[in-house]
């Protein structure tokens, strides 16, 4: 039983960190994502993609708190989350 506890605290201290990552051609400058992330992760790009559009880019994605909004508000699924430990693929 003490080692379930002992499991279980540790992983409730590990941080969890999250990558958001943005399909730039498949982006369509909707700008719902920007709307509803409540971290401003998101900023319009300074470029446009082939389709003529200036998609967004995921600027602040460490401060991403991992809510998902972005990824259920974008019509084109262009925007995917994902959840990492502290530690890992950082450099």
């Amino acid at each position: 039983m003490k080692e379930l506890l002992v499991k279980m605290a540790n992983k409730l201290q590990s941080k969890k960190v999250y990558r958001v990552e943005v399909d730039s051609e498949a982006c369509k400058d909707c700008g719902y994502c920007i709307a509803v992330c409540p971290q401003a992760v998101f900023r319009q790009a300074d470029y446009f993609n082939t389709k003529g559009y200036r998609p967004v880019q995921s600027i602040l994605t460490q401060q991403c708190v991992g809510c998902r909004r972005c990824f259920f508000a974008c019509p084109d699924f262009a925007i995917d989350v994902l959840e990492e430990q502290a530690g890992e693929g950082q450099q």
